[in-house]
């Protein structure tokens, strides 16, 4: 596959620390973006241009995406729109801050950077990560609202732009990032099952850059486990 520029959101850590670190090894030439700062990111972290900013502002997502078109030179190969936030916790124990805070970064926030990106993106890929929770997630309602608000939004968009740019919208099954304690789940016996974050990366980057395939994917366990592409590259190592 001839190398492309690839634009990750949420990227410090996490899913989007594996999707840098596996366009990397694919040798593409990556670009990202994340909350922590500079003097925060992982000592391994990829040497790759890095903004840090968050997106639950608007301005935040417009920094973004000025700055993408920046290191672009009017051309991204894929722009694989990965951050997320959410919180483990009945509707009850919400706040407005917090539902305000989920769905600008997880839906408002991805709304803005492909209007942004968008001449950027002819020929190229848009890939929305979403959730296996957008079919609804006790415990996290509002995260799930913004991934079912997600997923509806990126199935149009993929008929909108269809034959200019190739739209996915992605949702990865349960992955060992932490992401889960982070929002303040707790721990049980179902995270065995969790599958690793590099296998899962590898897999949604392949669904990202295909020009085959459906527009709207659940990255399962055993797609990633039973992957051919998966297994051609576990041979080759």
């Amino acid at each position: 596959m001839k190398a492309k520029l690839i634009f990750v959101t949420g990227g410090a850590s996490g899913l989007g620390l594996e999707l840098v670190r596996a366009a990397r090894r694919n040798g593409h030439r990556v670009i990202c973006t994340g909350r922590r700062g500079a003097q925060d990111l992982p000592v391994d972290f990829p040497d790759i241009p890095y903004l840090s900013c968050d997106l639950a502002s608007e301005d935040g997502a417009h920094m973004a995406a000025d700055w993408a078109l920046q290191h672009s030179v009017g051309q991204i190969g894929c722009a694989l729109l990965n951050a997320a936030d959410g919180y483990f916790r009945p509707m009850t124990l919400e706040t407005p801050d917090a539902i305000t805070r989920v769905l600008s970064v997880n839906l408002e926030a991805n709304m803005i950077l492909a209007h942004r990106l968008y001449p950027a993106l002819g020929g190229g890929h848009l890939a929305l990560i979403g959730s296996v929770a957008h079919k609804g997630a006790a415990g996290m309602p509002v995260y799930a609202a913004s991934k079912a608000a997600l997923d509806g939004f990126g199935r149009a968009l993929a008929e909108e732009w269809r034959g200019r740019t190739y739209v996915r919208v992605l949702h990865p099954g349960p992955t060992a990032t932490g992401m889960a304690e982070r929002a303040g789940r707790r721990p049980n016996a179902a995270d065995k099952l969790f599958l690793a974050p590099r296998p899962m990366a590898q897999a949604v980057l392949d669904a990202a850059l295909a020009t085959t395939g459906r527009d709207r994917q659940v990255i399962s366990y055993g797609r990633v486990l039973f992957s051919p592409a998966r297994w051609r590259r576990k041979g080759a190592a």
